[in-house]
């Protein structure tokens, strides 16, 4: 009993020290875990960020294809040429979808195609399978990774609708080894092991971190069994103990992946397992700042990501104008304003003359040049907030508004027909064009856009009628301005 008595208080400490020890063991591992599940929140942060910025890839492709195919009229005919130049046209300026382009029947037969490389994928290929079932339901699409040669792509497909009526479907393409999505994915690190992905409902990788990647399966399929239930998430793949994260896009089927080894994505906080409290706290401060951080970054570059999409989305690439879409928006825009404020607007339709020999003769890459020229002179020429759009090819428009008369738009017409017909030094060449301008007029706003660019196009045709390097109104008697000594087309040597 004495022995026993004496013993005790040592008894006591060991106790106390064991339950002291099992007890900081305890909040290490509970801390451990709560770090754990703030890592995997974390990582499924950032898997919605690249979910998110896929979808928007997706959707500006199928955009940029309905926007097209609801403008103009189809022939959608068998063999058309006017179909398969529209096509070609469309493929040349395209931002997403520019491998190539189709016109379809409903019943999947090919009206007419273009392509840039090795053709098209053959109308029996499975990876039309999603992209077909939304198209007969009346719903634009994507299709999965296709193979042509040794390209892979994918098809975006949209509903050509005539009289309200569904009467074929515009299908465009996109290189997938080239995509700004492929771009974005391949500069995604997360540490040393970790990848992201966009894959398709088949698994097949659309966006990866190499190029190499794209088209191979990326072989999850717990992962899949979620998205088929439209559920994102994250788990440990029991082959390789890898960290997975995953989200759905909602369109197409697609989905964004990461995949990390737990080694390296759980490291530092398994490694410190049995650090006392005060350590775990700080290391648990310092996992939460670089996370903060890496989520700041991570922000800052999807933000850039969209402004990149939509810079591509509503400008032309080759001059910087605004595209077609953007002229569309900003003069449905301009007309409610001249309506609300009982204000005059202009549209002025401009077709370069002389252009096409000189882009013939002197090689594409020196008509790019020549059109950047111009764009500048555009832009010099008229008011800061009068919008300058190219339409396509060399064509442009300008939109004027708050005008008192038509006076102010003959007048820009009168400067943009002198100020065109100035000389363009190229190559140690002076190239020499003009331009032909059709301005329509509306005082209130009372006209539609579609009314205004129609006559403005019809405007400037007569405008080329009446000679050339002039301009016409559309809604009164034309208004010409010949230069007093014509200076004819073309290019010479600079002296």
């Amino acid at each position: 009993m004495n022995r026993l008595r004496r013993l005790g208080p040592v008894i006591l400490s060991v106790v106390l020290v064991c339950a002291i020890g099992g007890v900081g063991l305890a909040l290490t591992a509970n801390a451990n875990a709560k770090g754990e599940k703030l890592l995997v929140q974390d990582r499924l942060t950032m898997q919605d960020t690249l979910g998110s910025l896929g979808k928007d890839y997706v959707l500006f492709s199928l955009k940029e294809g309905l926007d097209y195919a609801s403008t103009g009229a189809w022939a959608l005919t068998p063999d058309s040429p006017a179909d398969e130049a529209r096509l070609q046209s469309f493929v040349a300026h395209a931002t997403f979808l520019n491998y190539g382009a189709a016109v379809v029947t409903t019943t999947g037969s090919v009206l007419d195609s273009y392509a840039t490389g090795q053709g098209l994928p053959v109308s029996t290929n499975p990876g039309y399978a999603p992209m077909t079932r939304s198209l007969l339901a009346g719903q634009p699409d994507v299709s999965s990774v296709m193979q042509v040669g040794s390209t892979h792509v994918v098809a975006m497909g949209v509903p050509i609708e005539v009289g309200g009526q569904v009467k074929a479907l515009f299908v465009g393409f996109t290189n997938l080894e080239r995509s700004p999505l492929e771009s974005y994915v391949e500069q995604l690190r997360y540490g040393k092991t970790g990848h992201g992905y966009v894959v398709d409902s088949t698994g097949a990788v659309v966006a990866g971190p190499t190029p190499a990647s794209i088209g191979t399966n990326i072989g999850e399929p717990q992962g899949f069994a979620a998205l088929s239930h439209g559920h994102a998430g994250a788990y440990t793949d029991k082959k390789d103990g890898s960290e997975v994260a995953f989200s759905p896009l909602h369109v197409g089927g697609w989905a964004g992946f990461t995949v990390q080894s737990g080694a390296e994505f759980f490291g530092p906080i398994r490694s410190n397992q049995l650090h006392v409290g005060v350590a775990l706290l700080a290391l648990l401060a310092l996992a939460a700042a670089v996370i903060i951080v890496l989520g700041y970054r991570q922000e800052a570059s999807r933000r850039r990501f969209q402004e990149l999409l939509a810079q591509q989305a509503y400008h032309d690439g080759l001059t910087g104008l605004a595209n077609r879409s953007l002229l569309h928006n900003r003069l449905a825009e301009a007309i409610s304003r001249a309506r609300r404020h009982q204000r005059a607007l202009a549209l002025l339709y401009l077709d370069l003359d002389g252009f096409k020999p000189v882009n013939d003769s002197q090689g594409h890459e020196a008509g790019d040049e020549l059109l950047v020229a111009v764009a500048d002179r555009l832009r010099g020429s008229v008011r800061a907030e009068d919008t300058v759009a190219r339409m396509g090819g060399d064509e442009f428009a300008i939109i004027m508004e708050d005008l008192e008369d038509p006076t102010s738009a003959r007048q820009a017409a009168e400067r943009l027909v002198k100020t065109i017909s100035q000389p363009v030094t190229i190559d140690q060449r002076e190239i020499v064009i003009g331009v032909s301008v059709g301005i329509a007029y509306s005082p209130n706003g009372q006209d539609d856009g579609d009314t205004l660019l129609r006559d403005a196009d019809l405007a400037m045709y007569r405008a080329k009628d009446a000679g050339k390097s002039n301009y016409y109104v559309s809604a009164g008697n034309p208004v010409s301005h010949v230069p007093a000594t014509p200076t004819p087309f073309g290019v010479s040597e600079r002296a």
